[in-house]
């Protein structure tokens, strides 16, 4: 049972990859197989179709991006730090070479399979509720400004930060780094970031 359980995540570790630099059009079982020098019976027993391959992958992203907003809980961590690790999460997938799997299935939202797509838009709901939580504290503790509702702000926000990642896959790095500067100018936060302690990465 341990084998196949190391076999399932090593499998959903090298989707996670392929999806996150591919897309999920970009790659097939076989890629995977190449990968981990095993043959495609061994991924279709554990995933019988692409499409529950493409549903796990998404639930476990949901599964790590709950794990990531605990740690930052039980750390402590102001409205504002919370933001800022999120922005330093988005800015890690754009030096790993990655996109946030977020914005892979919400560029291919047409094209995936229908189950896919409603875990996709559990998964967006659950950021943004997070997001919005977050910019509400902010507002109510005076660490952060903004015009209309904190709903629409999140939308805004994750918006920004998701196409901004698109952009920096031609323009660079310091276009992505001009989106954050300017969302933090637009939530009255500090133009220098506080130096604070470093938060768990988020799993692939």
């Amino acid at each position: 049972m341990r084998g196949r359980q190391g076999t399932r995540k090593r499998i959903l570790d090298a989707a996670g990859e392929l999806l996150q630099r591919n897309g999920f059009g970009g790659f097939s079982y076989q890629h995977i197989a190449a990968q981990l020098g095993v043959k495609n019976a061994a991924i279709h027993y554990h995933f019988p179709s692409k499409t529950d391959l493409g549903v796990a992958l998404i639930r476990r992203y949901r599964a790590n991006f709950t794990w990531w907003t605990d740690q930052l809980a039980t750390q402590g961590l102001d409205p504002v730090a919370r933001l800022e690790a999120f922005c330093d999460l988005e800015e890690r997938y754009l030096r790993e070479g990655k996109v946030c799997p977020l914005g892979v299935v919400g560029v291919e939202h047409a094209g995936i399979p229908e189950a896919m797509r409603r875990e996709t838009e559990v998964f967006l709901g659950e950021l943004l509720a997070w997001m919005t939580r977050t910019l509400e504290e902010g507002a109510a503790q005076g660490v952060m400004t903004y015009s209309g509702s904190a709903a629409g702000k999140a939308l805004s926000v994750l918006t920004a930060l998701q196409g901004g990642l698109q952009v920096a896959r031609v323009g660079g790095s310091t276009t992505f780094q001009g989106v954050v500067e300017q969302l933090r100018s637009e939530l009255g936060l500090p133009r220098e970031r506080v130096a604070r302690k470093p938060v768990a990465a988020m799993g692939a």
